[in-house]
């Protein structure tokens, strides 16, 4: 067994970690809104207004905080009047990206009533691809816009005489690819008019501009995007939050290696560095206003989730605590991390429970967003972490990089410290001690993720394979130690006296 020891100061805090950290993804993409959110108001499913009661309640418990909507790659070919009065009306469309059909049952109300019962933020974002400025500014007008016009009666008679109040909203998505092929200096320019516009109807709203994650270190042209869209993009007042997508996959979803498992973590070390260059670019030309890095498509995409089977994958403990150290990670970048959304949010890719009609099971990535939910809104803690590493070629990257077997992150709200530490080792324990400075620990308690094997996954017939376990941690001389076992994820919480 492995010795380390974590050392916090819960003295010296950091940023506010923003709840939006913690937030979720759902695109018009095989069953994530169709059988995953909406079932319509005449199926045997139980229901609300057409939305599924179980996916309500699993969200409502995480204080789920944003939902980004319609997409992804299908924003940008999603025409929003498609989607709004009576269902009878509503046309049939194609889903060009994902290869389906599209009903449009699923719409801007019908969004919004999900947002209301989940209890968080709409976040939308508008089509720049095969869309105008006049479109988005309309579909603004549509939901925010309180006094009297024609597209705030039609608001009345289809959803609610009240101002959906939007406050989030994304211009494209990817436009670098599937939204249009756009060079980083054309895509500025129509930033500017999109923005410019909305603005002024609004200027409560906050605009998330489309950012590069530059997965190919060699590719300048994904290098240099983000740097040339700000370079292009004087305009700061008009900017509130750059997105970065970044997705990881090594290996089969389910049989993978010992190898690949590992080459997964070590992955992380790209990630930081994405969060890292976009933090240098975005301070150096906006050195007088915050923009938030809002990565708002992330998580593991696995090789057998294809188009064919509506990106579906199996999720397993090795994703879930995958997802934990990202999270630790987005903690730890407090700074600057404005917003992140897990793709997506059921049934597609990593997601949270997957469907079977009137079924459905929480994936062990659902736990992770339990156990770590008190991190949101709390000041990040100043941290120190001595542990073995493991090496490994980082994807994109040309040398052979170290990480720590543990990644951890610390915050403080309320006479409490919530750690959460996931080992990433393969097979090793590792005894750790866990030493709070400017403060007295009274009470240590949490919970574990973990399994006999990080290939685990839940089922509709054994769901609760992996699933948190409790335990309770007792100082020895003063000293509180705890053990992290192999492939695991724990939330310890410390109560200060």
């Amino acid at each position: 067994m492995s010795l380390a020891a974590i050392r916090l100061w819960a003295d010296l805090p950091k940023a506010t970690i923003h709840p939006n950290i913690y937030g979720h993804f759902a695109e018009h993409l095989g069953r994530c809104t169709y059988e995953g959110i909406w079932v319509g108001h005449k199926s045997p499913i139980p229901n609300e207004s057409g939305l599924r009661l179980d996916v309500l309640a699993a969200l409502k418990q995480l204080r789920a905080p944003v939902v980004r909507w319609p997409g992804g790659c299908f924003a940008d070919m999603y025409h929003w009047r498609d989607g709004i009065g009576s269902q009878k009306e509503r046309p049939e469309t194609v889903n060009i990206w994902w290869r389906q059909a599209e009903p449009n049952g699923f719409g801007t109300g019908e969004f919004m009533r999900f947002c209301r019962a989940v209890g968080c933020q709409p976040y939308i974002c508008v089509n720049v691809g095969s869309g105008s400025p006049r479109e988005a500014l309309d579909w603004l007008e549509y939901c925010n816009f309180g006094g009297d016009s024609t597209l705030s009666r039609a608001r009345g008679v289809n959803d609610s005489s009240k101002p959906h109040g939007v406050k989030y909203w994304g211009v494209g998505n990817e436009n670098w690819g599937c939204g249009g092929r756009y060079a980083a200096s054309d895509y500025a320019k129509e930033f500017v008019r999109y923005g410019s516009y909305m603005k002024a109807l609004d200027p409560s709203i906050e605009l998330i501009a489309c950012g590069c994650s530059p997965m190919d270190y060699q590719n300048p042209g994904y290098v240099a995007w983000n740097h040339d869209f700000c370079n292009a993009m004087p305009h700061a007042d008009l900017i509130d939050h750059l997105s970065i997508h970044r997705y990881f996959g090594r290996g089969d979803g389910l049989n993978f290696t010992e190898s690949e498992y590992r080459a997964l973590f070590v992955d992380l070390v790209s990630l930081e560095r994405d969060l890292q260059l976009a933090d240098d670019v975005l301070g150096y030309f906006y050195p007088d206003k915050h923009v938030g890095l809002a990565v708002d498509e992330w998580g593991v995409w696995h090789p057998n989730a294809a188009v064919d089977n509506g990106l579906e994958q199996a999720n397993t403990l090795r994703d879930a605590v995958f997802a934990g150290a990202a999270l630790n990670l987005f903690n730890r970048y407090a700074h600057r991390v404005s917003m992140a959304n897990i793709a997506q949010t059921i049934n597609v890719l990593q997601c949270l429970a997957i469907t079977d009609r009137t079924k459905m099971v929480l994936t062990p990535t659902y736990h992770v967003y339990d156990m770590m939910r008190a991190h949101m809104g709390a000041r990040l803690l100043t941290q120190e972490i001595e542990c073995p590493s493991m090496e490994g070629h980082p994807v994109g990257l040309r040398k052979r990089f170290s990480t720590p077997m543990l990644s951890a992150s610390a915050s403080v709200a309320g006479g409490k410290v919530l750690l959460t530490v996931a080992n990433q080792s393969w097979d090793e324990d590792i005894e750790t001690r866990i030493d709070l400075r400017g403060a007295k620990v009274e009470i240590m308690s949490g919970r574990v993720l973990n399994s006999m094997s990080p290939r685990d996954v839940n089922t509709f017939e054994a769901p609760k394979t992996v699933v948190p376990k409790r335990i309770r941690i007792e100082s020895v001389g003063g000293e509180w130690v705890h053990v992290f076992p192999a492939h695991s994820l724990t939330a310890l919480s410390l109560t200060l006296g």
